[in-house]
């Protein structure tokens, strides 16, 4: 496998498995830089699931945490925690966050992503109790994210 940026290779990559562990061999360059061979063995972790089987874990090669995914934002295939990534979710304002949670309860109903909308009517076969729950999410959601919008922006939306 190999990988562009702007239409320009910067990296390629070749693995073996082996019984407890990967191991890659890779190419990268960074900002026009001479290519670098790397060379990187990633340990598995097995735990057993809870209808049988077994669950295999990377072991991230830095921090040796159990992780199912390891991230390429360097030079080596590490866990987020070592590169200190966030999810997209973390990186929002809560003002968003509590929009888009508002947004979810009336997609869920059947209704659209437009909180200036009627709220959508009970789905048929929903509990009533189960309804009028999401209902008052939904609304204290979309209150508090335009409380929250006009603390920051100074802007009144009503």
């Amino acid at each position: 496998m190999s990988w562009t940026c702007r239409n320009e290779q910067t990296g390629a990559i070749r693995f073996h498995m082996e019984l407890s562990n990967l191991v890659l061999n890779y190419r990268r360059r960074s900002h026009n830089e001479e290519w670098e061979d790397v060379e990187q063995v990633i340990s598995f972790d097995r735990t057993p699931c809870n209808y049988g089987g077994k669950r295999t874990w990377f072991l991230c090669p830095h921090c040796n945490r159990r992780v199912a995914l390891l991230y390429g934002a360097g030079k080596y295939f590490l866990c987020r925690h070592c590169y200190n990534l966030t999810y997209a979710s973390q990186q929002t304002q809560r003002y968003e966050r509590l929009m888009e949670k508002a947004r979810a309860i009336r997609k869920r109903l059947g209704g659209g992503d437009d909180l200036w909308e009627p709220f959508p009517d009970k789905p048929k076969g929903m509990h009533w109790k189960t309804y009028y729950r999401l209902q008052k999410e939904a609304e204290h959601a979309s209150r508090f994210s335009l409380v929250l919008a006009e603390r920051q922006f100074g802007y009144e939306w009503l």
